[in-house]
């Protein structure tokens, strides 16, 4: 048996090595659910949010899943059924979170171009926090809120310009970023929100950036709230509550079969107890409450993207292996040059007892079928030699910014998902194909005006 992740595994079967989720063979899901298809461990999701619980709230740290990583429904409800709390963006994702059981006042509602319908909307539901991204957002809250004359608990999400080693697309808390205010906007905010009785700031927030895998930043912003804290107190601004954002970074390295390359060591990952730690070490003095709004950290190894090879294209200087998967199901490497280990469903048996050195390669450039450059998976990949059109391959990480991301860009299905439980199997997002979508279109011509 080789073992991938916790819950991902070759098992020998006849004279092949086949890949297998939890108690559940993928090769046996394809004959089931087309090509390219979504696959989730509802193991793995519960492993990684009872090491969230125990990292964070053994110090009262309270835990909202930042669900724009992956809002499926079926995966909102075990969240929830977990205990945690939600984090969105949208008044699409509010609707989710409540249908997936999540009490409103456990919702915090963060973003940065809220509208008028959306903040309404929420403020009618009773989601718990407002985040608020800018003095034009408070503005439009507090005529809600007077309107209907709902008390509305908020904070005040700040900007702490600090540097982080992550791709520029994914930075939230550097100078110059859209998200927050900066520090000197804070004041005139709380001081334009004590004139409404229906408005209560609280404290503040930030969230720095995404796949951080070092305490040091979080450390840099931390101080630097702490001291903006203190300045507002002496203004007679008492804070109670810090929400301290997400961002914990996950390891998308190379499965070490095919290549020495791991993508890093597994010293660069740090575990939720290491940011724990990090944050009780930077406020220990702090009495009030502290939230944190984890998503890629709890998702991303729990599934993986099922394909099919459509063509090996031999070609100079690079041969291809071409998917019938494309950019429209996986973005993450067109939008952030990610790169998502590659592996075959099925190996010969001997295979799995080479060493990578000696194991039987090629390199391709691995490509879908749509008519964009972009649409590439990774360059110079190093994978067995005899692939051939037929073969199943899998994408490993990809339970969080991939399905969710996913699109029908010319004119594709959107893939199905599935939840895999043990040695049992559910589709939990039908596959969206051409004629559902076709449907809305067809009385385009209604004169509206």
């Amino acid at each position: 048996m080789t073992q991938l992740t916790p819950h991902l595994r070759y098992l020998p079967y006849a004279q092949q090595q086949t890949l297998w989720l939890e108690n559940v063979s993928i090769k046996q899901l394809a004959s089931q659910v087309a090509t390219p298809f979504y696959c989730y461990s509802k193991a793995a999701l519960l492993n990684n949010l009872h090491a969230c619980k125990a990292a964070f709230k053994a110090d009262n740290i309270h835990i909202h899943y930042a669900m724009k990583a992956n809002s499926n429904l079926s995966l909102l409800r075990i969240v929830a059924e977990q205990g945690l709390g939600v984090d969105i963006v949208s008044i699409g994702e509010m609707h989710r979170a409540l249908s997936a059981g999540f009490d409103a006042q456990d919702i915090v509602f963060s973003g940065v171009g809220k509208t008028t319908a959306e903040l309404t909307a929420a403020v009618l539901a009773g989601v718990g926090q407002f985040n608020l991204e800018s003095k034009e957002e408070l503005a439009v809250l507090i005529t809600i809120a007077n309107k209907y004359q709902q008390l509305v608990s908020a904070l005040i999400r700040v900007n702490p310009e600090v540097s982080v080693d992550t791709h520029k697309n994914i930075t939230t808390g550097a100078k110059g970023n859209k998200f927050g205010v900066n520090f000197d906007a804070v004041l005139p905010m709380l001081e334009t929100a004590k004139h409404s009785p229906f408005i209560q700031i609280n404290g503040l927030a930030m969230h720095i950036g995404s796949q951080i895998h070092t305490t040091a930043p979080y450390l840099d912003a931390i101080a630097k709230i702490q001291t903006l804290i203190s300045e507002l107190k002496t203004q007679g601004y008492p804070l109670t509550q810090l929400d301290l954002g997400g961002g914990f970074g996950v390891q998308y390295k190379d499965h070490q079969m095919f290549t020495s390359n791991t993508g890093g060591s597994e010293s660069d990952y740090l575990a939720f107890s290491d940011f724990a730690q990090a944050i009780k070490s930077a406020l220990p003095h702090w009495q009030g409450r502290i939230s944190i709004e984890p998503g890629r950290s709890l998702v991303a190894d729990i599934g993986v993207m099922v394909s099919e090879i459509t063509y090996v294209k031999d070609s100079q200087p690079t041969a291809f292996i071409v998917l019938d998967a494309a950019m429209n199901d996986l973005m993450r490497p067109a939008l952030y040059q990610a790169t998502h280990a590659l592996i075959p469903v099925q190996l010969p048996l001997q295979e799995q007892e080479q060493a990578p050195s000696t194991a039987k390669l090629n390199s391709y450039d691995v490509v879908g079928p749509i008519c964009e450059s972009t649409d590439t998976f990774s360059k110079s990949t190093q994978l067995p030699n005899d692939l051939a059109a037929g073969d199943l391959m899998c994408f490993l990480y990809t339970g969080a910014y991939c399905a969710v991301m996913s699109n029908s860009y010319n004119s594709r299905a959107i893939a199905a998902e599935v939840l895999v439980d043990d040695d049992q199997a559910y589709v939990i997002r039908q596959a969206i194909t051409q004629e559902n979508l076709m449907a809305f279109e067809q009385h385009t011509a209604l004169k509206l005006l």
